[in-house]
């Protein structure tokens, strides 16, 4: 099954994704962990992602999509995967379409959530408070 949280920061979609990891044994394919595991190795890729951050640049669809490319034919993701924050744009929707088109496979369900937005404030400026940024999504940067 091959599934995409929606909504927007804070929504509370990696803690969804993390539910469905321990209690459905679904792999979660998070791009801001990847785009930071991508930093730490320090491959060729992350030093490219690195460099896009210190900038303060977006981190581009080519760059992400290149993420989710090298990671989705991982055998724990074979039978499918929870897309957290990808896909952000259209070129990333169909890039992620594609890719699973070639391996005879689909997006299965797409969920979307909803928050109030008061809470949504109240979420990121908690996470400012503890971190001194506005989220700890890289690509949100």
């Amino acid at each position: 099954m091959n599934l995409i949280l929606f909504g927007p920061p804070a929504a509370g979609k990696g803690t969804q994704a993390k539910r469905l990891v321990e209690n459905r044994k679904m792999v979660q394919l998070s791009t801001g962990d990847m785009l930071r595991a991508a930093i730490a190795s320090g491959s060729e890729l992350g030093k490219k992602v690195e460099g896009v951050m210190q900038r303060g640049e977006l981190v581009t669809d080519e760059i992400v999509i290149a993420l989710i490319e090298e990671r989705l034919p991982e055998a724990d993701a074979a039978g499918g995967a929870i897309f957290d924050g990808f896909p952000r744009t259209l070129a990333q929707a169909k890039a992620l379409d594609l890719m699973l088109e070639q391996r005879g496979s689909r997006i299965d369900l797409v969920v979307r959530l909803k928050v109030d937005d008061e809470q949504l404030l109240k979420r990121v400026a908690g996470r400012f408070a503890e971190s001194g940024r506005p989220d700890d999504n890289p690509e949100s940067f």
